[in-house]
């Protein structure tokens, strides 16, 4: 009887570990992860984040927003006073927005418009 019960016992489990990687692939699925590449072969792998603006108008004021809100935050003599992020500092919060700001830059669609300026107005 006992090889039995071992039979028994090693489908049930093997039954569990089925369910639970089914169970893992179907919250896997509902995560959506966020795309990730890599940089480079040194670098480390990075997410991409999705800044959905409407327009390029909307972009600029978006950059510009950021932009006022480190000089009001550099301007101001008092620290950065955050209750969420007590450990942030007035600096640390400044560099991380114009980190923002460089990344959200429009710098493949600002060349692409110097060449097409180049283009139209040759001589």
């Amino acid at each position: 009887m006992k090889p039995q019960l071992n039979k028994e016992a090693m489908e049930k489990s093997e039954e569990s570990q089925i369910s639970e990687k089914e169970l893992l692939d179907k919250v896997i699925g509902l995560l959506n992860p966020r795309k990730r590449r890599y940089h480079g072969k040194d670098e480390p792998q990075v997410q991409e984040v999705v800044f959905k603006v409407e327009n390029n108008s909307e972009l600029r004021y978006v950059i510009s927003c950021l932009l006022r809100l480190c000089m009001s935050t550099i301007d101001n003599e008092n620290e950065l006073d955050s209750p969420r992020l007590p450990f942030l500092s007035k600096d640390d919060a400044v560099i991380t927005i114009l980190e923002l700001v460089i990344d959200i830059l429009p710098d493949d669609q600002l060349d692409s418009y110097d060449r097409i300026e180049k283009l139209l107005l040759k001589e």
